[in-house]
């Protein structure tokens, strides 16, 4: 398939309307995405990247509630006009690939929109977990502008967790808390169920939401292995969507039409 093709869909989304320091994505910068590299790893140190506000308890694998998921998929953003050209053609790759492989949209925020994300450089890279309700934060700093890393926050806002948290985790991987950096054991603890689903996915070590076997090390050991050794040194090195995260998108959000049987 043609990029100039995939891309078309979007330029209806697109406004010049000016939401608080709000620079929306134009036309330009869904043709200068089509030059973007998505091969490349995630950013180092994704530590505390998802971030549970006082109204929510922590909970794994996919958000069920209709209260927790946008709806119809429609996530409306404010960016900051800090990102350079460069860099609004790495946001544009990645809300593309959203576009074309199910049905969440990325949408300039408009004047009727309650519930929001705000994408600016704040502290490295984070995102509030869900919809939240009202305004919420997504941290992406010059060191998270690549398209894995921007593709892994999205999926934390519309309501992801980190694979190797799920509450059937034991099953496939270890965690070495010896080796984990003091502080850092919210970003490994085993999350609940409750409220969440897997969709009918398996466990999977090449989602876009595992982490990589020494992330988060205090001594450059690694932090979780494998329970087949094999998948130790290649889980948490995706660079795109695994099929099992678009399956549990797509279910979750009933893109209908994107769903493979």
């Amino acid at each position: 398939m043609r990029w100039s093709l995939i891309f078309l869909p979007f330029l209806s989304f697109i406004s010049s309307v000016p939401l608080e320091d709000s620079s929306p994505l134009t036309s330009l910068d869904f043709i200068n995405a089509v030059s973007v590299r998505t091969d490349l790893p995630m950013a180092e140190g994704l530590l505390f990247d998802q971030r549970f506000t006082l109204r929510r308890s922590k909970r794994g694998a996919v958000v069920t509630l209709e209260k927790d998921k946008w709806p119809g998929g429609r996530v409306p953003y404010v960016m900051s006009s800090a990102y350079s050209t460069a860099q609004r053609a790495v946001f544009a790759r990645a809300i593309a690939a959203y576009s074309s492989r199910t049905c969440i949209r990325f949408v300039p925020k408009q004047p009727h929109d309650v519930d929001y994300i705000v994408i600016s450089k704040l502290d490295g890279c984070y995102a509030d977990f869900a919809r939240v309700g009202g305004r919420q934060q997504v941290s992406l700093a010059d060191e998270c502008i690549d398209y894995a890393t921007i593709v892994h926050e999205f999926m934390h806002v519309i309501g992801f967790i980190h694979e190797h948290q799920r509450e059937d985790r034991d099953a496939f991987v270890k965690i070495l808390w010896p080796n984990v950096l003091p502080g850092a054991n919210t970003d490994f603890d085993k999350l609940t169920g409750l409220g969440l689903s897997y969709y009918g996915e398996q466990y999977d070590y090449f989602s876009l939401m595992h982490y990589e076997s020494n992330e988060g090390s205090r001594n450059g050991r690694n932090t979780i292995e494998a329970a087949n050794p094999a998948y130790t040194a290649v889980m948490g090195k995706s660079t795109d969507f695994a099929r099992s995260d678009l399956n549990r998108i797509n279910r979750a959000y009933q893109c209908h039409s994107f769903l493979n049987g």
